[in-house]
């Protein structure tokens, strides 16, 4: 090679463009690998399945309520319903392995008319029908086309049930009363069989309730990739499997080696392989499952492999606070005389609160997807427990996954999980079952499992979710905060005095959290101002230990030295209520008790110290700001504002939006309920049967627990906010999602991902 073509090349090598720091995330390029190995024939599961098939000497189910002249005939089941729902009954079949979980519900049925069929399920050996009708979780539904014809069914499972929580199937074969139905076939599908009769691939898979992107292959099979390796690379997932024979992994990339056997079914094992040295070469890697049987399954969860470069200037480490249940009164930094948040008062000293935030909704069902979608409920379409927020929708954790953030999310009940659709953009996921003891009182467990994350990508961009519950009833607190704010004994008087009153409370919900109404407090000869009294004590202590537990997050950012590249966002998704409406819990209105909640932000470099911001914002602006302020872009559809110019002139001018809250109508037969306040007033409008809404008004500044309607008296700010509403709803009702429509405007690769993943059925 002559001279002028060596400099040439150095002059080359010296413009070489330098490794990109952009994940490679394994299941998002798995279309573009090669899969070899593949057993050439299907392997069954290890059981068998768990199938009612009505031919001669078929189990029988039975008739558990209105349900009238059941019997076998020509191969089916048949029947017609009565009054009420109609509820068949039939014992589990099959001995089906504890490490399991439910993939979903095939059933091949008729019926003359109704709208829906429902799968729900009874846990205990001995069955108890209401409880198991009445539980506000587990219900599958599908819609169903009435008619002649038999007509295939599969309603797929939402949230993990494992065998044990199978022992009886409740089949509502319709909502129609008066219906004939015929029912052909019902058959339970587990995760084993399912995943052994499809290729290999990508999905949404859980270990002991924690959940992960993953890519499940099934033995012997060798999955092979080829891409450049970004700089400072390092390659972390997770392997598990749901076999009860040891499973075998066998990762190979550069020249590097990694082996891990797993013998422990349902439990997923964390791996990590440092690749330093080779970013930016262009590497195969294999991923290797082995095992004596043929077909055995193995999952590789959130394989990834990051790089060690954060980008400059922009946040690093983006943590969003979600308390749940937590009302703003109760809180120092608002004016409460009980010092409950000594940590979030420093936090809000050193960076910004907002002194008058409306929460979107009045339970975390509906709310938590406003505040993670930046849409209002009417949009976002969540308004019960069965719905799912549509896959078309874009959430925080999606804009910074798309932006190469790790992202991680912890989560104490599940309308936070998979059961509303909420683990779009998460690589991680722990649901609420996943954590040890369960409860309530969960944020010293939950930090307990986000610090090591943090440590563990403190290299890397990273966003985690962290929604903790420790303010929802029961108001025991944690151990150690019994005494917090009350007297030793306490909690065990109100537990004496909830028994007492418990034959009072008829309203099931209620009966379930144990919470009176005032009048059922009174009729169980109990002063309601002592019980409330107690339950406060309990509730602050709650906060305060909650409070302790966030403490861990901001010593561990700065023990990291992430301080100075962390943003910190902390809401609340609603309120609760003591009685200031005669009522206990949330849910059922839109009172000031309920909707107005903390919010502020954190980030030494990105959040200018010591700001109180008066206006009234929103729980749907928090997401449109912490993006602004991470350089990201807002999804055009987000109805919330960024605030960042409220925080740059340090003032509310030009900022008049009026602030909603929606509880739309729901199963427990509340009817609607929506709020709109601005300019210092709040309009409530309360739905009746058949009827024009009824229509409150409270002054917001001086009565913020909405106890004296003042609507006679201002008819002309009735009107004026009734406009304000009508017109707010008409444009939310426009920007409705419709996955069905959505889907069609996806390219086929997102689209894929999305149904893969779980995200639309």
């Amino acid at each position: 090679m002559n001279r002028i073509a060596i400099a040439a090349l150095l002059v080359t090598a010296g413009c070489a463009e330098p490794p990109s720091s952009e994940p490679v995330r394994l299941v998002d390029h798995f279309d573009e690998a090669t899969v070899a190995g593949t057993p050439a024939v299907s392997v069954a599961a290890a059981y068998d399945p768990t199938e009612w098939r009505f031919a001669d000497g078929a189990p029988i189910w039975n008739a558990a309520q209105n349900v009238e002249e059941l019997r076998i005939e020509d191969g089916v089941m048949r029947g017609r319903s009565t009054s009420g729902q109609p509820v068949l009954v039939a014992e589990r079949l099959g001995d089906v392995p504890a490490s399991e979980v439910l993939h979903g519900v095939e059933v091949r049925a008729r019926t003359s008319a109704g709208t829906q069929l429902t799968v729900r399920f009874g846990g205990s050996p001995e069955l108890n029908v209401p409880r198991a009708l009445g539980s506000p979780l587990g219900a599958l539904t599908t819609p169903i086309t009435p008619g002649d014809d038999m007509q295939t069914y599969f309603l797929r499972a939402t949230s993990a049930t494992s065998p044990a929580q199978v022992a009886h199937v409740l089949l509502l074969p319709t909502d129609e009363a008066g219906a004939d139905f015929e029912v052909e076939s019902v058959r339970l599908v587990f995760r084993g069989e399912h995943l052994r009769s499809i290729a290999s691939g990508v999905g949404w898979h859980g270990m002991s309730e924690v959940y992960r992107e993953t890519i499940v292959t099934r033995s012997p099979e060798v999955v092979r990739y080829e891409f450049e390796l970004p700089a400072e690379p390092f390659l972390e997932f997770a392997v598990g499997t749901t076999e009860a024979a040891p499973v075998r992994f066998r990762v190979e990339v550069g020249g590097q080696v990694l082996e891990e056997e797993v013998s422990e079914p349902d439990v997923w094992h964390p791996v990590a392989l440092d690749l330093a040295g080779l970013g930016g070469e262009h590497v195969e890697m294999t991923l290797a499952v082995e095992a004596d049987e043929l077909g055995a399954l193995g999952f590789w969860g959130a394989p990834v492999v990051r790089s060690n470069v954060a980008p400059p200037d922009a946040p690093q480490a983006v943590v969003l606070i979600i308390t749940d249940t937590l009302r703003a009164d109760h809180l120092d930094l608002y004016g409460y005389d009980r010092e409950t948040t000594p940590t979030l008062s420093r936090l809000a000293g050193e960076g910004v609160f907002f002194a008058d935030t409306i929460s979107q909704s009045t339970w975390t069902k509906v709310s938590v997807p406003a505040i993670q979608s930046s849409l209002y409920p009417t949009t976002h379409t969540v308004a019960d427990i069965p719905d799912r927020l549509p896959a078309s929708a874009t959430t925080i954790a999606e804009v910074y996954r798309s932006a190469g953030f790790a992202t991680l999310a912890l989560t104490s009940i599940p309308f936070v999980g998979q059961l509303t659709n909420l683990h779009q953009g998460y690589e991680v996921l722990h649901e609420s079952g996943s954590i040890e003891g369960g409860g309530m009182k969960t944020a010293g467990r939950l930090v307990d499992r986000l610090l090591p994350w943090l440590e563990a990508h403190r290299d890397t961009p990273l966003f985690a979710l962290l929604h903790v519950a420790d303010p929802h009833s029961p108001y025991r607190p944690a151990a150690g905060y019994e005494e917090a704010f009350g007297e030793a004994g306490e909690m065990d008087r109100l537990d004496e005095l909830t028994e007492q009153v418990m034959p009072h409370i008829t309203d099931p919900l209620s009966r379930l959290f144990r919470l009176p109404t005032r009048d059922e407090l009174v009729a169980g000869g109990i002063d309601p101002e002592e019980f409330t009294g107690i339950e406060r004590n309990g509730y602050d202590g709650s906060i305060l230990g909650m409070d302790e537990a966030l403490a861990r997050v901001f010593a561990k950012l700065d023990e990291l030295g992430l301080s100075d590249r962390a943003l910190v966002g902390v809401v609340s998704d609603h309120g609760t209520e003591f009685l200031e409406h005669d009522k206990h819990f949330h849910g059922h209105t839109v009172y000031g008790e309920a909707n107005r909640v903390p919010m502020l932000m954190w980030g030494p470099s990105y959040v200018a110290a010591g700001q109180r911001i008066d206006t009234t914002v929103q729980t749907i602006d928090l997401m449109p700001t912490m993006l602004e302020l991470s350089g990201l872009p807002v999804p055009a559809a987000a109805q919330g504002a960024s605030l960042v110019s409220v925080l740059e002139s340090g003032s509310s001018v030009n900022w008049n939006r009026p602030a909603i809250t929606e509880l739309p109508p729901n199963m427990r037969g509340i009817p609607g309920r929506t709020s709109l306040i601005s300019d210092g007033w709040k309009l409530i409008l309360l739905e009746e049967p058949g009827g024009e809404p009824r229509l409150e008004l409270y002054d917001h500044t001086e009565d913020p627990l909405n106890l004296n309607d003042v609507s006679v008296e201002h008819p002309d700010i009735v009107e004026r906010l009734s406009a304000l509403h009508a017109n707010w709803q008409r444009r939310a009702q426009v920007a409705q999602l419709d996955d069905a429509d959505a889907t069609l405007q996806l390219d086929a690769e997102e689209l894929e991902r999305l149904r893969s993943l779980g995200y639309i059925r």
